[in-house]
C-alpha cells in the first residue's frame, strides 16, 4: 500500500514545483517587459517635454487625454471640433487609451494632430504643455499648472474658453474627485441644467455644439467586401465595452431578447437584410443573416454603419457612430439613462421598470444593482414594445425603397 502511493506523492510534488516555476518565470517575464516599457515611456517622455518647452511663445500645441470607448472618442471628437471652429487653428498632441480608433476619428479634425499611447506617458508629459485637457464624462483643466498669461497672449479665445471650464468645475466637483463612482450624478447634474452627453463638454466651456455629424473616414470597398452592396439592410449591435469584459461574460446593459426582435422585423420586413455587427463582447444572434462579429476593422465597420437603413442595439459607443453618419438606432436602454444618453433623431426604448441605476454602485454594469440575476429593466423589455417603436422607420424605409424600384 505505501509503493503504491509513494510514486503518486511524488509526482504531485513535482508538478507542484513545475507549476510554481512556471509562474514564478511568467511573473518575471511580465516584470522585465513592464520595466523595459517604463524605460522607454520615460525616454519618449523627455523628448516631448523637451520639444515643447523649447517652442516659442506664440505656438500653442496643446495635450488632449482621452479615456473610455468609440462613444466617449466620438464625443470628445466633436468638442475638439467645436473647440476649433471658436478659436481657430491649433496645434493637438491626443493621448488616448485606444491610439488606433483616436487616430482614425480625430483623422476628421482640421487641425495639425499628433497620436500617443496614454500609458505611461500622460502623467509624465502633461505638466510641460501650456494647457492640458482631460475629456472624459467632463473636461478637466489642470489650471495650477496650465501657462494662463501664455495662453492669454497667444490665444485670448482659448484662454476664455478654458477660464469657462475652470470656473463651471465647483458645480461638479465631487463628481470629478469621485470619477467615475458619481457619474451617474453628473449625468442628472448635466440633464437639470438641458445638457445631455452629446452637449455637456461643450455645456462646461460655454460654446455651441455644431451637431452629431461628422466627416469620420470609411472603407469604401466594405460594402462589396461583404455582399452589402446594393442590398438594403439594418445592422443590430448587442455588445458593450471591452474593459468590463475582464470582470464579466455578460453586461446589464444588452437586451436579451434581440433574436426575437430579428425574427419579427425579418417576417414583416423580408426586403431588409439583418447584419450583425459587434466585437469580443457580441453574442450571435442566431435569427440575423449575416454575422459580421470580428470581421470588420474600424474603418468597414463605419462603412457598413453609415449605409445602414437602421441601428438597432443596447446603449453603446456604436449609437454614437452611427449618429456621425445620421443613421439613427433604435436603442434599447436599462440601466443607463435615457435622458443623459439618448439623441433626439434616435428611436429611445425605455425600461418598462427601473432602469437609470448606472453607477449607482461599482458592480451595476455586470450584476443587476437590485440583486437580480437578470436585471429586469432588460428581462421585461417585451420583443413586442422594440418591434413596435421601430415599425414606422422601417415601414417609410421600405416605401422608400419600394418608390424607388418603381421608379427605376
Amino acid at each position: 500500500m505505501m509503493f503504491d502511493t509513494f510514486p503518486a506523492s511524488t509526482e504531485v510534488r513535482k508538478v507542484g514545483r513545475t507549476d510554481d516555476w512556471t509562474h514564478a518565470l511568467k511573473k518575471a517575464f511580465r516584470e522585465a517587459e513592464r520595466s523595459v516599457q517604463r524605460l522607454r515611456a520615460s525616454r519618449q517622455a523627455r523628448v516631448i517635454s523637451k520639444a515643447i518647452r523649447s517652442q516659442s511663445r506664440s505656438d500653442l500645441r496643446v495635450a488632449i487625454r482621452i479615456d473610455g470607448g468609440i462613444g466617449d472618442h466620438v464625443v470628445a471628437v466633436r468638442f475638439l471640433r467645436d473647440l476649433l471652429a471658436e478659436i481657430g487653428p491649433l496645434a493637438l498632441d491626443i493621448y488616448s487609451t485606444k491610439k488606433g480608433a483616436a487616430a482614425w476619428l480625430f483623422g476628421s479634425l482640421d487641425a495639425s494632430v499628433r497620436w500617443f499611447d496614454e500609458w505611461m506617458l500622460w502623467d509624465r508629459v502633461y505638466k510641460a504643455y501650456p494647457l492640458s485637457l482631460y475629456l472624459t464624462q467632463f473636461v478637466e483643466v489642470p489650471d495650477d499648472i496650465a501657462d494662463w498669461r501664455r495662453l492669454a497672449d497667444a490665444s485670448p479665445k482659448l484662454f476664455e474658453i478654458s477660464q469657462n471650464i475652470v470656473k463651471f468645475r465647483p458645480r461638479i466637483d465631487a463628481c470629478i474627485i469621485q470619477h467615475p463612482d458619481l457619474d451617474g450624478q453628473l449625468g442628472r447634474i448635466a440633464t437639470s441644467m438641458g445638457l445631455d452627453r452629446r452637449t455637456f463638454l461643450q455645456g462646461m466651456a460655454n460654446i455651441r455644439y455644431g451637431g452629431d455629424s461628422l466627416p469620420i473616414e470609411v472603407d469604401g470597398g466594405a460594402l462589396r467586401k461583404f455582399g452589402l452592396l446594393d442590398r438594403p439592410f439594418v445592422t443590430i449591435h448587442n455588445g458593450f465595452d471591452p474593459e468590463f469584459k475582464k470582470h464579466s461574460q455578460e453586461s446589464t446593459k444588452v437586451y436579451p431578447r434581440f433574436d426575437e426582435v430579428v425574427r419579427a422585423i425579418k417576417n414583416e420586413f423580408p426586403e431588409f437584410l439583418v447584419v450583425q455587427i459587434g466585437t469580443v463582447t457580441s453574442k450571435r444572434i442566431d435569427a440575423a443573416d449575416i454575422d459580421l462579429i470580428g470581421a470588420t476593422n474600424l474603418k468597414e465597420l463605419a462603412a457598413i454603419i453609415a449605409r445602414s437603413v437602421l441601428n438597432i442595439d443596447n446603449e453603446s459607443g456604436i449609437v454614437h457612430l452611427a449618429r456621425c453618419f445620421d443613421v439613427p438606432s433604435c436603442v434599447v436602454f436599462g440601466p443607463t439613462s435615457l435622458e443623459y444618453f439618448s439623441y433626439p433623431g434616435n428611436i429611445n426604448v425605455a425600461p418598462p421598470v427601473c432602469g437609470g441605476c448606472w453607477w449607482v454602485n461599482k458592480t451595476w454594469m455586470t450584476q443587476c444593482a437590485k440583486g437580480y440575476a437578470q436585471p429586469p429593466c432588460m428581462a421585461l423589455q417585451p420583443p413586442e414594445a422594440v418591434v413596435e417603436a421601430l415599425r414606422g422607420h422601417l415601414r417609410l424605409a421600405s416605401q422608400r425603397l419600394a418608390a424607388g424600384s418603381n421608379h427605376g
